[in-house]
């Protein structure tokens, strides 16, 4: 039984051999990226999971670029973002928070900023989750801050600036009072000194406010407008969907006079406004997580029928096994875990349905009291090998962690193998979600 998988495993055993012994990467297991502080940043779909730091640690632009995003400047990442590894993911077992201290405004002292760098296009897609703190202040007396990652192109037109065709564009979500939500964005005309600003609505016309303590998807699309002889037509778009559902659309929009293009995913936080009546009255933090961008509608499965398509299997639900025992688990939720996994143990999941080709996120829910343990995810019986992901210490078999690495699966019906290469642990769960 499974003999196919057995054989292959030793391969991959082997191949984990030769990288300690240094004649190969980790990385040649791992998914493609774009290279780290490559300008030339490829159209294609740009995605962080945040998976990959150590969690407790700043995500940093150099943790940035270690993940294929580049940006030549930033405010406050070094200092007040965290991989919370602990708390809050909306997948995975990490996300980024992000801090706004009590009292302080501006990009300087509140938030984080950096103009993360895209392959310039004409249309982006923008999508990212995103989760306020339980207890998050939406200012003093004066109501507005920015909430993450927006689009922008050329010099990103922002601050109070007047927008001339020439100096670029930007467009990024806020909170106005009481946690209102709403698409803020800079462009030839707008009618104040600071840019304008559209409500994000429900399907029955009532202005969306955005929640504390839970997690939500907000997807923007922008379309930069044509030029004809220097002059810009007004057929620029801006399109926000809330949670999968269109909340916002603004069309006739002029950005541009020149060749500027959307060339940026401008990753811009923080409380304010000019003066510190905008200042939450209590520390307060966003996370973010399954940030995504691409030229491509496709690729943003939030927008799809249903949603992104996601699984979850209790590891004792398993179709056979090779040497691994149930037991009661101590774990959240109760029931039952796997244990006794030894290297060269295995489960398998017989007609698994992947309903599109594309890159999954797949979570493993472990707990072990040893170091050095592996597990390896593939299909068909060891035929198609997914990968391994390193089995952390997480202080004893009552102590449970999530952990996860990304794959690329085509659609179908399959066998899914999970196996042992060095064993020591025990699995309550395993989980797929789709990110593309």
């Amino acid at each position: 039984m499974r003999t196919t998988l057995l054989r292959k495993a030793l391969l991959l055993a082997t191949l984990l051999a030769t990288l300690a012994a240094g004649t190969a990467s980790a990385e040649d297991l791992a998914p493609s990226r774009v290279p780290a502080g490559d300008a030339a940043a490829s159209a294609a779909l740009r995605y962080n999971t945040f998976e990959r730091p150590e969690r407790g640690s700043a995500y940093d632009l150099g943790q940035w670029s270690q993940d294929g995003w580049y940006a030549p400047w930033e405010e406050g990442m070094s200092t007040r973002t965290w991989i919370d590894g602990y708390n809050f993911h909306h997948s995975g077992g990490k996300s980024l928070r992000v801090f706004y201290p009590k009292g302080k405004i501006g990009p300087a002292e509140s938030g984080a900023q950096a103009p993360l760098q895209l392959a310039p296009g004409r249309e982006y897609y923008l999508s990212y989750w995103v989760r306020f703190s339980s207890d998050f202040s939406w200012g003093a007396t004066e109501y507005a801050g920015k909430v993450g990652i927006g689009l922008a192109g050329g010099a990103s037109c922002s601050g109070g600036q007047v927008c001339d065709g020439y100096n670029g564009f930007s467009s990024r979500m806020i909170w106005r009072s009481g946690g209102k939500a709403a698409i803020y964005y800079y462009h030839m005309g707008h009618e104040g000194q600071y840019g304008d600003y559209v409500d994000l609505k429900n399907a029955a016309g009532s202005v969306i406010n955005y929640p504390r303590g839970q997690w939500i998807n907000l997807v923007q699309r922008l379309k930069v407008n044509t030029v004809s002889g220097g002059d810009a037509n007004p057929d620029g778009e801006i399109d926000i969907w809330y949670n999968g559902a269109p909340a916002a659309s603004v069309r006739g929009l002029r950005f541009v006079r020149n060749g500027d293009l959307v060339d940026r995913a401008y990753f811009s936080s923080f409380f304010g406004g000019a003066t510190p009546s905008f200042a939450p009255t209590s520390d307060s933090y966003i996370w973010y997580d399954d940030l995504k961008v691409s030229t491509r509608r496709s690729d943003v499965c939030e927008l799809a029928s249903g949603g992104c398509h996601q699984r979850s299997f209790q590891a004792e639900d398993y179709s056979v096994m090779k040497g691994v025992t149930k037991k009661t688990t101590t774990d959240t939720g109760g029931g039952q875990t796997v244990g006794s996994f030894d290297s060269t143990d295995w489960i398998a999941f017989q007609n698994v349905i992947v309903p599109k080709t594309g890159r999954y996120l797949v979570e493993y829910r472990v707990a072990s009291p040893n170091n050095g343990g592996t597990l390896s995810l593939d299909l068909g019986g060891g035929a198609t090998p997914l990968g391994n992901v390193s089995v952390p210490n997480s202080g004893g078999y009552d102590n449970y962690r999530t952990i996860s690495r990304e794959v690329e699966l085509p659609a179908g019906t399959h066998q899914f193998g999970l196996y042992a290469v060095t064993g020591g642990f025990d699995l309550n769960w395993w989980k797929l979600t789709q990110i593309s």
